[in-house]
This record gives structure tokens, sequence and C-alpha cells, in this order.
């Protein structure tokens, strides 16, 4: 019989719809035009990468590594910020670290949720650490063949990613944990059309979570797209085509990642799992209806270099940094979050100036937002 209890789904509770109740009172203080520490940070161990992808959303690789003192006094000081959430993401490959297992360790030791974003390349050696410290764990793995990956990613470590995922399923079953949270992320372009079957079984026979299949970033990116509108849509029914016709256990999402010149073609339309309901025809996230974006400072992004952007599409680019945090010099990231200049750059986000590089991750939250800044007329029903 089957097991109908809420909460067993981790569509139920992780990836809920409706999680931005969690955050109802930042919420409410930013839709009266106040001002909130984030709940989420993204945290850039390093930027340099051991993968060469070709669809990379952070290209501008260095050769910078934050200092585990650096790391310690920043997560206390989130941590007295109330800060909910640290994602170790972007930048570059964040394992490659040499404290790495430490950090996620010591993060969730001081009581955050602890997300691992990953080409899987050190899983090998990290797992045990992922698995007892991280909430979700989502690997950037694009080719679900060996020739595939290589070609995309420009490395020759197929087999020892698909190893570590193993591993880490593996001790997540001998530990009975329920989480992380594990999921396969596939950037496909139509060049990857027939190979869209195989990342829905890579996924089946790893036997992760989910598998999500999504079209590159391209015009938020700065980059010429590798499609056309019709080789885009062909591409997004196969994806559907894939997900409608798998019978496995693992679950199968889409997201569109609808460009602004997409919407306007009038070839893709309809709510996205990330953007809300108004990725339609000529509107791609409710920004482009309102011309304001008030949700940003739910989130942060610090990268390697202690520079501070106001969100995970702007991260390099400099006209929108927020400053530097340098113990040193006593700027942490309060000081740097209550500055001048985070205020002049926040005028500019809420006009919406930085739309051209926006993929709309916080549209769901912007439109609770401009609900809670409404008259609100029939809020005396339910």
């Amino acid at each position: 019989m089957m097991d109908t209890s809420f909460g067993k789904s981790f569509a139920d509770i992780e990836l809920n719809r409706y999680k931005f109740v969690s955050h109802i009172e930042k919420l409410k203080e930013l839709a009266r035009g106040g001002d909130v520490y984030p709940v989420t940070i993204e945290l850039d161990m390093v930027d340099f990468c051991n993968h060469d992808c070709w669809w990379c959303v952070d290209p501008n690789h260095g050769n910078n590594s934050l200092s585990p003192e650096f790391v310690s006094r920043l997560l206390q000081e989130l941590k007295s910020l109330e800060v909910k959430g640290i994602v170790y993401k972007g930048g570059g490959e964040g394992m490659l670290h040499s404290a790495f297992a430490e950090t996620i360790r010591d993060s969730k030791d001081l009581g955050f949720e602890v997300g691992v974003v990953t080409n899987g390349s050190r899983l090998k050696t990290a797992y045990k650490a992922v698995v007892q410290s991280a909430d979700y764990l989502r690997v950037s793995i694009d080719g679900p063949t060996e020739e595939t990956h290589r070609r995309l990613h420009k490395s020759r470590d197929f087999l020892d990613i698909i190893e570590g995922i193993r591993q880490v399923v593996s001790y997540r079953e001998e530990l009975q944990n329920r989480h992380p949270i594990i999921g396969l992320s596939f950037a496909m372009d139509f060049s990857m059309l027939e190979f869209v079957r195989d990342a829905v079984e890579m996924g089946d026979d790893l036997r992760v979570d989910y598998v999500l299949l999504r079209p590159p970033f391209f015009e938020e990116v700065g980059r010429e797209s590798s499609m056309t509108l019709e080789g885009k849509k062909e591409l997004m029914q196969a994806f559907e085509t894939e997900k409608a016709t798998y019978k496995g256990t693992t679950t199968i999402m889409i997201d569109n990642w609808t460009s602004d010149t997409d919407a306007r073609s009038g070839v893709f339309s309809g709510a996205s799992p990330r953007r809300g309901a108004y990725s339609k025809i000529n509107v791609n996230g409710i920004e482009h209806v309102t011309g304001r974006c008030h949700a940003s400072p739910l989130l942060a992004v610090i990268t390697a270099e202690g520079e501070v952007y106001p969100c995970c599409n702007l991260r390099f680019i400099k006209k929108w940094s927020l400053g530097k945090i340098d113990y040193t010099r006593g700027v942490g990231f309060a000081e740097i979050w209550q500055s001048e200049r985070r205020k002049q750059v926040m005028e500019k986000i809420h006009k919406t100036e930085c739309i051209s590089h926006c993929t709309h991750p916080l549209s769901r939250y912007n439109e609770v937002i401009e609900y809670l800044r409404s008259p609100r007329y029939h809020n005396g029903f339910v």
C-alpha cells in the first residue's frame, strides 16, 4: 500500500512551492520598503576549476582561495546575522578547496542548512562529509555519457564522478539519512537532443532523488545561443516526452530558463517552477511586468576574493559589487550590507537596471512581495 503521509516525498518539504511562508516576516519588511539580512549566502570557496565547461555561468576563473581563518570568522558573523543557509556553489569548483570537508561540517555544526553544487569530480574523497553535513547535493554533470561529458566539460573524469555519486547514495542509505537530497543537473542544447533519455536513465540507474533537465544560459551570461528557437522548442518537447514516459522512482524536473528573446518570440509560455506565474508570451518573470525587484536582499554571494555581490546573476560583474570583506580593517559582512555603496546598488536593482543579466531566480518571492505591497483586496477570505 502506498504511503501517502505528507512529508515523505522531498517535493512535500524541500521543494515545496510555499517555502516562502518560512520567511514571511522578511517579505513583509521588504514590502514595507525596509531592509533585511539574507536568508541564504552563496559562498565561493575558490574561483578556479578543474573543468572547462562549454556554457559555464562563472567562466571568469582566477587562483583565489578563501583562508580557513576567514571562512571561520565569516560563518560566525553570518550566524549572528541569522542567515539560515550556506550554498557552496559557484565561482569555481568548491571541493578543490583544501578545507572543503571541514568547512561544510563546521557550517552544519553552527546550525546552517548546507547546499553543495559541484561538478562531482571530488565526490569520491568528500562523499562522507557531504552526506553527514549537506542538506542537498546537486551534481552539474550535463553530459550523460563519457563522450558527451568529455566534450562539454573538457575533462576525463566521468567514471570517477559516477563512482562518487554511487558512494554518496550508498552512504546515505547506510546512515538511513533523508539528506542530502541528491540531484543531477543536465544543461543541454539541441546538439544533445538524442541524449535526453540517457540523462533520465542515468538518474534512474544511480537512484538519485531527481534529474533536472534544462537548456543552458546564453543571453543572460552574454553569449550567443547555440540553438534556434525551433531547436529549443524541439528540445523542450523531448524533455517533456521523457518525463511523461518515465516509469521509475526518480523525479524528473524540467526548468524552462526562458530568455527574454524566447519570451518575445511567443514560442514559449507558461509557468516555470522557479519563475512563478509570470513566464508568459512577451513576459519573462514578474520583474518585466512591474519594473521592480525587491527580493534581492534574500540572497547574497561572497566570492573567493571576499567580494560581496547582491545576486547570483551579478557575480564577477564589478560594477555590481557591494564591497570587499576585510576583517583586518574591521570590514565585515554587516558593514558592507549597511554601506552607502550597497544603498546605491540596491536603488539600481530595485529599478531592475540589472535585468539583462537576470535568470529571475527570485521571481516567486517578488510575486509575494508585490501582493503584500498591494491594498490586498479580498484578504478577508480564505
